[in-house]
């Protein structure tokens, strides 16, 4: 159940999730002959001339405009290793205030997963707002694909992972999705292993804030590959 085949979609909240939490897999998929796009839903817009945001900001950037331009050249190196096309949506992030119109958010995600053969959204743990919107969104109101899968997100998931647990649909989910749904480990070949290293190399602009969620010190990617690997690896959950 782990292997993706025809045009897969992979929704990202923000432009380094999927490939932290997927790249291998990704890279698998795409080897295997699948076509995955990489589909970023707060991508921000690289014409804004706001302040950046507060994670923007400790990243390095002065303007929201300036982040989205520079955060998207990042994402499109990293898809580009692993065979994958991005693309990307406008909506701002949870750092620039309120969000975007949910009606809007899910008649974009719908357009472009249109004809889809699978979609693999955010699952666990949903601890960022912009995260938990767009799984709440896709499993409340169903996407026109063949299969959805829920995937753990990394490296958010490392402290629940790291002390023992195993991965459990969020209480946000918990009234919309089967009970029976579980998450199982996607595995991974050596050499998607070492293109995804390759990937997450690529968003230099996030990984010292990034490393800080599995270490005090700033493993980069190797790091942060190494903790995911340690914790169970990549997994999904398909639901029925």
């Amino acid at each position: 159940m782990t292997e993706l085949a025809g045009r897969v979609v992979v929704l990202s909240p923000h432009l380094d999730d999927a490939v932290l939490s997927l790249g291998a897999l990704i890279a698998r998929s795409v080897r295997s002959g699948a076509n995955v796009e990489v589909v970023t839903v707060f991508a921000g817009d690289p014409e804004s001339t706001a302040p950046a945001g507060d994670w923007d900001s400790r990243s390095g950037f002065r303007s929201a405009g300036e982040a989205a331009r520079a955060r998207r050249d990042e994402d499109r190196q990293a898809c580009r290793i692993l065979g994958a096309t991005p693309v990307w949506l406008t909506f701002q992030d949870d750092q620039y205030g309120a969000h975007a119109d949910e009606t809007a958010v899910y008649c974009a995600i719908a357009s472009v997963a249109a004809g889809a053969d699978a979609v693999l959204v955010p699952g666990f743990p949903l601890m960022h707002s912009d995260h938990a919107l767009l799984a709440e969104l896709v499993v409340r109101e169903s996407l026109p694909s063949s299969r959805t899968a829920l995937y753990v997100e990394w490296p958010y998931a490392h402290a629940a992972l790291a002390a023992g647990s195993t991965p459990i649909v969020p209480e946000v989910l918990r009234e919309l999705v089967p009970g029976e749904t579980l998450f199982a480990p996607a595995p991974a070949h050596r050499r998607d292993l070492v293109g995804k290293w390759r990937a997450v190399r690529r968003y230099r602009s996030q990984l010292p804030l990034l490393g800080r969620l599995v270490a005090r010190s700033r493993p980069g990617a190797a790091g942060l590959i190494w903790a995911e690997t340690r914790a169970g690896g990549e997994t999904i959950a398909w639901l029925p």
